[in-house]
């Protein structure tokens, strides 16, 4: 039983791993993201590594107890980091508005995101996709607030920036 432990406890942590690197690349270069929630990856990588140190139990196999400690390694350094990336998401991350096209193609998410006492004030707007997916659009600096007006069905205008949703426009400050 430890054996199957230790395969799908070092499947499941590369796999958190992989999505969690992409989300990352995603959320710092405004493309979409197919990562799961947040809170999602973090319960993958604490089962990862419950399930690894189930795995080093695994007796016989050096390659299978060398895996169990590489998963375990991995998954939780993973699991802190994406902690922490809850604690921001869930404290610092407060919903300014929701705002959705005339047609109700595009909905959008405004929030402002407070870095504490050494950072500024950013307001950011995400755009949903179908399932999971998201899209960071717009990233404005030193501002606490968003004024949103749709131009036409897919063209919005937050804070006197244009941008055409259809043709994949994002603002980065």
């Amino acid at each position: 039983m430890a054996e199957k432990y230790n395969m799908w406890s070092f499947v499941l942590g590369i796999l958190c791993l992989l999505f969690s690197v992409h989300a990352l690349y995603a959320a710092l270069n405004q493309s979409w993201s197919m990562a799961p929630p947040l809170f999602s990856l973090w319960i993958g990588s604490v089962t990862a590594f419950v399930s690894g140190i189930m795995g080093v139990q695994v007796k016989g196999v050096k390659f299978a107890k060398t895996r169990s400690w590489v998963t375990t390694t991995i998954s939780f350094s993973l699991s802190a980091i994406l902690f922490m990336g809850l604690a921001v998401e869930l404290f610092a991350r407060d919903t300014i508005a929701t705002t959705h096209s005339p047609n109700g193609d595009y909905s959008i998410k405004l929030y402002t995101e407070n870095g504490g006492a050494a950072s500024s004030i950013n307001v950011i707007g995400i755009v949903d996709g179908p399932l999971w997916f998201r899209k960071n659009i717009y990233d404005d600096r030193n501002m606490h607030k968003a004024d949103v007006e749709w131009l036409n069905d897919h063209t919005i205008s937050i804070n006197n920036h244009v941008l055409d949703l259809e043709r994949g426009e994002t603002f980065s400050e």
